[in-house]
């Protein structure tokens, strides 16, 4: 146990207060109301380890001081028994000396969790630390590319047989830095045994290296120049890691060697859940997952390069064992996103998605998501989506479609839609041009029922949609009654789908212009509910009130 002469020993910075007895006692319910001050020793610690975790995740600690000091100065017994409890010191986030020795001192040998958010001094910090490497739990340390060589070598001066995490970046992150930063085999001197999890950013892994053998999560954000792994080298790592479950490789320059041959037997990964592969070519992502074996509702998520045709999707998806009428997740919404001419594409397994303009591979409903850069001398054809949507689920299942920001999405496309989802239920769109969706939906007198398009619509998301007609339209009119004409006609297609039995049941509007409160009363004359956020768009010099189109 530490002595009065640690650094902290004489600290009168901090006044005991008497809120923190009242605090820490709020989170002891003791069945007959025993006051804290008879809890026995082991249970008092506990209700401080708890306190120091909580306000380490919270943030309420602050400056690096440790979370549980404030305890030490409230008595002379809640003093002797945190410094009697190692555990309360092994969360390492201040590069202070001063902190730094007195956590190293008062932690003894109990497992240490080392965190730093930002570069710290070698000399002063990061030596002292990693010369307790034998009993380093977690280690997370960014640093400057000067101190890459210093840092290697001390990470390779003694084995770490308690380390379970460790993530190492690299700063200043350079696209186009001609260095190979390259971790050696000769790390933690090959002996890391409970290592689980390994996060390396703008450096590269020696891929022949045995020590990763047991990983769960492993994740090369390898930006710059790397070492460029084979895909068989890749592969060659990847079968020692048969309990592998999140792997990710982004920006790392995987080339495909001449003469690379189809392994006989695929690489068994069947605890994987995730893995995500950015920015390879969509050829060299379709040779690599052709030699994996995934299990069929592992998530993926690809952001490509070097689109040229649909010919290279259909080739993705059949490495990726994804055809029509297989056995992975069924997937019932598409969601696609189309801005500065990138295209993102997700396949989710709910109907309850996030808006139509995010991109968040966490959401674990999405099981596919796919991101790629568009023809820059050409104009991306909005009906793309569908051809994904077939390669992938032939349209079967897929009951909400959530679109954004495809500016030229007309009648043909909205038609394709229905042909190639015919079980949609619920359309959300955000910034879509208003005449192709309204034409697609609109019931000539006299049609077929067999001719009605969507007929298991019911439910339509209007969000950042413009009820007047497309501009090319709106230089025809001046008055304003003209637009109030147009929003007669949109209540009238309401009226003829219930008229003919395919009716919206409920609208959402969100941010959508050209309409007030008389147009909505309209709309809820005709539809069963109509949700709408009262938006009142802002006026323009012309002083009409009419917002611009989006």
């Amino acid at each position: 146990m530490a002595t009065s002469s640690s650094p902290l020993a004489n600290d009168t910075s901090i006044s005991a207060t008497a809120d923190v007895d009242k605090e820490i006692a709020a989170r002891v319910n003791v069945l007959q109301r025993i006051s804290i001050s008879h809890l026995p020793n082991e249970i008092l610690a506990m209700v401080f380890e708890h306190y120091e975790e909580e306000k380490r995740f919270d943030g309420s600690a602050s400056d690096g001081v440790p979370a549980c000091l404030r305890v030490t100065h409230v008595c002379r017994r809640w003093r002797e028994v945190a410094l009697g409890c190692p555990a309360l010191w092994t969360f390492i986030c201040s590069s202070s000396p001063r902190w730094l020795g007195t956590m190293l001192e008062r932690s003894m040998n109990a497992p240490l969790i080392v965190t730093f958010k930002s570069p710290v001094p070698l000399q002063t910090c990061l030596e002292p630390i990693l010369s307790h490497l034998s009993h380093i739990k977690v280690l997370q340390i960014p640093l400057l590319a000067s101190d890459f060589e210093p840092i290697i070598r001390l990470l390779s001066s003694q084995p770490a047989p308690l380390l379970e995490t460790f993530e190492f970046t690299k700063q200043p992150l350079v696209h186009n830095d001609p260095t190979i930063w390259l971790i050696s085999n000769a790390i933690f001197q090959g002996h890391a045994p409970r290592l689980r999890s390994v996060h390396i950013t703008g450096c590269d892994l020696s891929w022949t290296a045995h020590i990763f053998s047991g990983l769960r999560t492993l994740y090369v954000y390898a930006i710059g120049k790397t070492s460029y792994p084979t895909i068989p080298q890749l592969l060659s790592t990847l079968r020692r890691m048969p309990a592998l479950e999140h792997l990710t490789l982004d920006w790392l320059d995987i080339i495909s060697e001449d003469k690379e041959t189809k392994l006989l037997d695929k690489v068994q990964l069947n605890c994987l859940k995730s893995i995500t592969l950015g920015h390879p070519s969509i050829r060299i992502a379709a040779s690599f997952l052709a030699q994996l074996a995934i299990p069929v509702d592992a998530k993926i998520v690809l952001r490509l390069l070097q689109f040229e045709g649909l010919q290279d999707f259909s080739d993705l998806f059949s490495a990726m064992n994804m055809h029509p009428g297989g056995s992975g997740s069924v997937f019932r919404a598409l969601h696609a996103r189309y801005s500065c001419r990138r295209l993102c594409v997700q396949f989710s397994t709910s109907t309850v998605m996030r808006p139509a303009d995010s991109w968040d591979t966490r959401d674990d409903v999405i099981r596919l998501s796919i991101e790629f850069a568009c023809d820059r001398h050409a104009e991306l054809e909005p009906s793309i989506i569908f051809d994904l949507c077939r390669f992938v689920t032939q349209g079967t299942g897929i009951q909400k479609l959530s679109l954004s920001g495809f500016k030229s999405a007309g009648r043909d496309f909205w038609r394709a839609g229905s042909a190639y989802l015919p079980e949609l239920e619920v359309i959300h769109v955000k910034n879509i041009a208003v005449g192709g969706l309204i034409g697609a939906l609109e019931i000539i007198e006299g049609t077929q029922i067999s001719d009605i398009l969507y007929p298991s619509l019911r439910v339509l998301e209007l969000e950042a949609f413009n009820f007047a007609a497309d501009y090319e339209e709106l230089e025809e009119y001046e008055e304003l009654e003209e637009y109030e004409e147009y929003d007669e006609t949109f209540r009238d297609l309401m009226k003829m789908r219930a008229k003919h039995g395919v009716p919206i049941h409920a609208l959402q509007l969100a941010e959508c212009t050209c309409l007030g409160p008389d147009e909505v009363q309209g709309l809820r004359e005709v539809v069963a509910t109509v949700d709408w956020d009262e938006y009142e768009e802002p006026e323009d010099e012309g002083g009409l009130g009419m917002s611009s189109r989006f």
